[in-house]
């Protein structure tokens, strides 16, 4: 029996971006320039809306819903799309990713922030299925889940140095400058991307994907949608609005969940290849119950951050999602597939936020996070019905 090499995550991911092909490491240098990109923005948001804009619970609710309307629409983008080279079309995605993000340069108002927020939108929802599938198309077929736990440590890598620089010189570069840091970096991943090599992913694929047998493969991604929406957009707001906590703090926290991403991820990974999607997802989602009742709860801003941080380390199981659907998707499926089920998941997420802030602005934020409770409870059981995957080697970098 073959024995898995013993190494830590982060030598992992030097070795990927190392010894990899040529492709995978193109790949690795753009998921890293995209995740910076979106770390230093993600740190700055919150406080820009609430300190500069002043924005309320349900202008927030109204934001994200348009934000995420072009992730509901995916289907239709990835079908008109869908005969392009991937690396073309990643391409293409970056370019108005990092146009978007640098535009927040300019925002002085709602009217152009909803704007801006909705060309990133297009590029950011648009490379969301190319980077899974090219990862796994460019993988061996043992190690899958540990290429998407090493590509997902790259990301987290790259966030952290973008959240990083949030916290060090957020200050003086001043909230517009950090989103005009955060374009740059972005167009540099858009260039990397278009010199992957064009005959990767299946040449014939399908326009549109809505299967029977990927049904719970779409129920998953919906709660998915439902859960990460709700901490996504009412977790850090919650605490900048009610509890004044600053800039420095809220990087802090977004640090310490990418060096927790950094760390864990390649693990759970290659936990995911060893014992199957079905234990990992239900054991993450069962975790995340006491999570989101105790951030309906809990007053005290010390205990709600490291709730905040539980939230993202119980959220690598969803690397499960994609591999679940690699297993049991035909070749030609697997793109479109994973575009169906973006747009699934954003059907969640253009609902969630405004019901969330109705919620809020009602019963007060902790109905949203009861909501955020009784979806994972849903989770768990949909996870429990997975049809358990057969025990492989995997193999080593």
């Amino acid at each position: 029996m073959a024995t898995e090499p013993r190494e830590s995550p982060l030598a992992a991911f030097i070795a990927l971006t190392r010894r990899g092909s040529k492709d995978l490491r193109l790949l690795a240098i753009t998921i890293f320039c995209v995740s910076f990109g979106f770390g230093t923005y993600f740190a700055t948001f919150n406080n820009f809306v609430v300190e500069v804009l002043h924005l309320q619970p349900m202008d927030l609710g109204r934001l994200e819903a348009l934000r995420e309307l072009p992730g509901f629409l995916m289907f239709l983008i990835a079908a008109l799309t869908m005969r392009i080279a991937e690396p073309i079309l990643a391409c293409m995605a970056l370019s108005l990713l990092a146009l978007g993000l640098g535009a927040y340069y300019r925002v002085e108002n709602v009217q152009t922030l909803l704007l801006y927020s909705l060309v990133w939108s297009i590029g950011l929802h648009s490379w969301m299925p190319l980077s899974p599938s090219m990862t796994m198309n460019l993988a061996d077929a043992s190690n899958r889940g540990r290429r998407l736990g090493q590509m997902s440590a790259v990301g987290a890598v790259g966030t952290l140095c973008g959240m990083i620089l949030v916290f060090l010189i957020g200050k003086q570069i001043g909230l517009h400058g950090i989103f005009l840091v955060a374009g740059g970096i972005a167009a540099l991943g858009a260039i990397s991307v278009s010199m992957i090599r064009r005959d990767i992913g299946h040449a014939e694929k399908p326009r549109f994907v809505f299967k029977k047998r990927y049904k719970l493969y779409y129920a998953l991604t919906f709660l998915e949608g439902c859960r990460k929406q709700v901490f996504i957009t009412f977790a850090i707001f919650a605490l900048v609005r009610n509890y004044g906590t600053p800039l420095k703090v809220v990087a802090a926290l977004m640090i310490v969940n990418n060096l927790t991403n950094v760390l864990l991820a390649p693990k759970v990974g290659r936990l995911i290849d060893r014992i199957g999607e079905r234990k990992v997802l239900a054991f993450c989602y069962a975790a995340l119950i006491p999570v989101f009742i105790g951030y309906a709860l809990i007053k005290q801003p010390p205990i709600l951050y490291v709730l905040y941080c539980l939230d993202n380390l119980f959220f690598l199981g969803s690397i499960g999602l994609n591999t679940y659907l690699h297993r049991i998707a035909l070749p030609e499926d697997l793109m479109p597939s994973l575009a169906m089920g973006i747009s699934v998941n954003h059907a969640a997420a253009v609902a969630v936020p405004l019901i969330g802030a109705a919620l809020w602005q009602r019963l007060g934020y902790q109905a949203t996070f009861f909501g955020g409770a009784v979806v994972v409870a849903l989770s768990v059981f949909v996870a429990l019905c997975i049809k358990p995957a057969k025990v492989t080697e995997t193999s080593g970098i």
